[in-house]
């Protein structure tokens, strides 16, 4: 393992092709007017903030994290004093959250399909690696039968001659001393050696706890460093703990300074068993990503209730 790409690739490595990585990427990455446009903060308004003490403490930060806690609060506002629904000020916050809420779906799945195609690309890496390993194991095998035939049938055709020689013996305790190498040999595991270069690191801002890159929708970035209700835990503190596990239970203590090098770096060479450590990491940060999925339909839902002019829920009740 190394925490840097080299010139050349060694030989019978496997190299992760940059250009289908790019194609990994979200189609905003890199191009102009296609980037993360700011969000709203949170309200400070106190008499909008009276208004947001009935909604569910998950369901307000994810409306937080989506920006739209400052209409939320205007919404229940309008809707506690009598507002006409059809004023122009209430239609206008109605269509900020729909059109809100669907572009934070399509973020969402944008950087869901980068983290998949990625993920994809290392299974498919893993896999040559054992199709290589099959056909180290094939080839040792093959020719561990071979020299043990050609050493039993050269002493054999030796001794037939009759002579007093030692040689037959001599041939068959060498052939097979050579046949249980090769055989031994064979059931070695190949470490085999994979090139891969990710100057785009998602697990960096995780890691940071800053992305000043936007790496991730400010949505998404919200979500992962805000916790589901306030003194627990965020889903980046679950996210650091299942990775470290991930790592101790797959790298000797000896040898995790350097895969933690090349896991958090822009790319070096990889062994088989830190690619799979990587792929499951991403596999870790996928399902957390599809957490956040279910906030939003939690979101989208409340708002629902606020839009057809019903009460909102109160904190705890069942929905």
């Amino acid at each position: 393992m190394r925490p840097a790409l080299p010139v050349t690739a060694p030989r019978a490595a496997v190299v992760i092709d940059a250009a289908e990585t790019r194609d990994c990427l979200r189609t905003s990455v890199g191009r102009a007017g296609l980037g993360d446009g700011a969000l709203p903060g949170a309200v400070e308004d106190p008499t909008l903030l009276a208004e947001l003490a009935q909604v569910p403490a998950d369901v307000r930060r994810t409306a937080r994290a989506a920006g739209l806690e400052p209409v939320l609060a205007a919404l229940l506002r309008a809707q506690v004093t009598g507002q006409d629904p059809r004023s122009i000020e209430v239609v206008a916050m109605r269509l900020q959250v729909v059109m809100r809420i669907s572009s934070l779906e399509i973020e969402l799945a944008a950087l869901l399909f980068e983290a998949d195609c990625t993920g994809d690309q290392m299974e498919a890496a893993l896999l040559e690696l054992d199709r290589q390993a099959g056909k180290q194991e094939l080839a040792l095998t093959i020719a561990s039968i071979a020299v043990g035939a050609l050493a039993g049938l050269g002493a054999g055709l030796w001794d037939v001659q009759g002579t007093e020689s030692k040689g037959p013996a001599v041939l068959g305790i060498a052939g097979g001393v050579a046949t249980a190498a090769l055989g031994g040999a064979a059931f070695v595991p190949r470490r085999g050696r994979v090139v891969y270069a990710h100057g785009r690191n998602l697990f960096v801002p995780v890691l940071s706890g800053r992305d000043p890159q936007r790496l991730y929708p400010t949505f998404v970035f919200r979500m992962l460093t805000a916790p589901a209700v306030p003194g627990e835990v965020t889903p980046r503190d679950e996210l650091l703990g299942e990775w470290q596990r991930i790592v101790d239970e797959a790298i000797p203590a000896s040898r995790r300074a350097l895969a933690r090098e090349i896991l958090h770096g822009e790319g070096g060479v990889y062994d088989g068993a830190l690619l799979d450590v990587r792929e499951r990491m991403y596999n870790a940060l996928e399902s957390q990503l599809n957490a956040f999925d279910r906030d939003l339909e939690a979101l989208y839902r409340f708002f629902g209730r606020v839009l057809d002019d019903r009460a909102p829920v109160p904190s705890g009740a069942p929905t």
